[in-house]
C-alpha cells in the first residue's frame, strides 16, 4: 500500500486509496502548482525554492514510515487509516518549513545569486545581512524558547524581535530597519513559494524603522583646500586624498572609482556601471580629475584604511569646525560635539558632490543620472545643507530676478 502526494489548493496532501474508501492528509506544506512535478511526487528542481532538498527528503521519509506503520497496524477503517497517515506525516515537518531553517536555506542560497542588473554576485553586504538575519533568529527563538512558525509572524513578533535585537545588540534604529527589512524579503518570498498564507507582515504597523541620519558634506572650498595640502612627503594619504577628490568631483562611490580603468574614459566623459546598482552612468571629466587618473594610469588600490587616513588629511588641511552632531552610541542617541575632520568618511565625497551641485542651481534630475540614485526621495537624503543654506540659495534666485 502506498503513500500518494498531490497538490490541493496550493499545498501538498497525502492521499490513499484503500478498497473504496480514500483518505486525503495536508501536509501543511504550501507550494505552487507548476512547481510539483506529477511523475517524481517531488518538487522540481527549481534554485529559487530554497527548502525543497528538506522537503522532497521529508515526503520520502513519510513513504517510508507509512509503509512500515501499514504492515504492523492494518488499518481497516477510514478514521484508522487518516490516524496512520497522520503519523506517518509526523511532526517533523515543522522542522522543515518554519521561518528559521527556510531563512538558513534563503540565506546559503544568496551566495549561489547573480544580480540580474549587475551579472555579478551578490554584494558582501548583502550575503552579510541575511547570515546575520538568520543567527539573530536563531538566537531569537532560544531565547524565546519556542519554534518560529509562519502563522506566528505578527505584530506581537514583530515588537517581540525588535526589543531583542535592541537589547542584545543595542542597534541604532537604522541597523534594526535593516533587519526588519531582510526579515520582509524572506517573508515575500516565502509567500511566493506558497510555503505560507500568512500576511501580518504586511500589516502598515510591521514596518522598517528609519531616522534620517546626521551626515556631513564638504563645501567647495573645503574640497580645494584639501586639493591644495602639500601631501607629497605622505604618499599614503596623497593617494587617499586623490581618490577622495576623484569622488566629490565625480559622485562615483569609492567601490566605483577603484574599479575604473583606461577604458572607462570616452573623449571628456567617464562612463561606468555602478556595482551597487547596475546602472549604467556618464559623467563628464574636470581638469583636476583627469591629472589624478593620469597620475595613477587610471588605476586605483583598494585601501581599508582611506576613513582614518581621510580624517589626518582632513585635520591637516583645517577643516575643523566644531559640529554638533546627534548618534546612536550602543543604542542611545548621544548629542555630541566633534571637530568636521573628525567625521569625514569616503562617503562623505559623494554627499559633497550631490549638496554642491544641488547649491549651483544645477537641476535635480541631471544630478540624479549623474548619482545614479533611483528616486528624488533618496537623492535628497544626501542633500546636507543647514536651514540658513537653504535660505542663501532662495535669496540668491530672488536677488537674480530684481537684476
Amino acid at each position: 500500500m502506498n503513500l500518494n502526494f498531490q497538490i490541493r489548493n496550493n499545498t501538498i496532501v497525502a492521499r490513499i486509496k484503500q478498497f473504496d474508501v480514500e483518505v486525503q492528509v495536508s501536509t501543511g506544506v504550501k507550494l505552487k502548482k507548476e512547481y510539483w512535478n506529477i511523475s517524481t511526487q517531488q518538487i522540481k528542481n527549481i534554485t529559487s525554492i530554497v527548502n525543497r532538498v528538506d522537503i522532497n527528503r521529508y515526503l520520502l521519509e513519510s513513504k517510508e514510515r507509512f509503509q512500515r506503520f501499514y504492515l504492523n497496524n492494518q488499518p481497516r477503517t477510514k478514521d484508522e487509516l487518516r490516524e496512520l497517515i497522520k503519523r506517518s506525516l509526523s511532526d517533523e515537518k515543522a522542522s522543515i518549513i518554519d521561518l528559521l531553517s527556510f531563512a538558513k536555506s534563503f540565506s546559503d542560497l544568496q551566495s549561489k545569486k547573480i544580480n540580474p542588473k549587475t551579472g555579478k554576485p551578490l554584494a558582501k553586504s548583502t550575503l552579510s545581512k541575511f547570515r546575520l538575519l538568520h543567527e539573530h533568529l536563531r538566537d531569537f527563538k532560544n531565547d524565546q524558547g519556542k519554534s518560529l512558525d509562519f502563522d506566528n509572524i505578527d505584530l506581537d513578533f514583530y515588537y517581540n524581535f525588535l526589543a531583542f535585537l535592541k537589547e542584545k545588540h543595542q542597534y541604532s534604529p537604522n541597523t534594526l530597519g535593516k533587519y526588519i527589512q531582510a526579515l520582509k524579503t524572506l517573508l515575500n518570498e516565502a509567500t511566493a513559494q506558497k510555503l505560507t498564507d500568512n500576511t501580518g507582515f504586511k500589516s502598515s504597523h510591521f514596518k522598517r524603522i528609519s531616522v534620517e541620519a546626521e551626515n556631513i558634506y564638504l563645501t567647495d572650498l573645503e574640497v580645494r583646500s584639501i586639493l591644495a595640502v602639500d601631501l607629497s612627503n605622505k604618499p599614503h594619504l596623497d593617494r587617499s586624498r586623490d581618490v577622495f577628490i576623484v569622488g566629490c568631483y565625480t559622485g562615483l562611490r569609492y567601490q566605483d572609482i577603484i574599479s575604473l580603468n583606461r577604458g572607462s574614459l570616452s573623449g571628456n566623459y567617464l562612463n561606468t556601471v555602478q556595482a551597487k546598482t547596475g546602472d549604467r552612468v556618464t559623467i563628464p571629466i574636470l581638469p583636476q580629475v583627469l591629472r589624478i587618473l593620469e597620475k595613477y594610469d587610471y588605476q586605483f588600490k583598494s585601501n581599508a584604511k582611506i576613513n582614518v587616513q581621510l580624517k589626518e588629511i582632513c585635520k591637516i588641511a583645517k577643516i575643523d569646525q566644531v559640529i554638533r552632531q546627534k548618534s546612536y552610541v550602543k543604542g542611545v542617541l548621544v548629542d555630541k560635539a566633534y571637530k568636521k575632520y573628525e567625521l569625514v568618511s569616503s562617503h562623505a565625497a559623494r554627499r559633497s558632490f550631490a549638496t554642491n551641485s544641488y547649491q549651483k542651481g544645477i537641476p535635480t534630475a541631471t544630478i540624479v543620472k549623474i548619482t545614479g540614485h533611483r528616486t528624488e526621495k533618496s537623492f535628497y537624503k544626501y542633500i546636507k545643507l543647514d536651514n540658513k543654506e537653504h535660505a542663501d540659495i532662495l535669496l540668491k534666485a530672488w536677488q537674480s530676478e530684481c537684476l
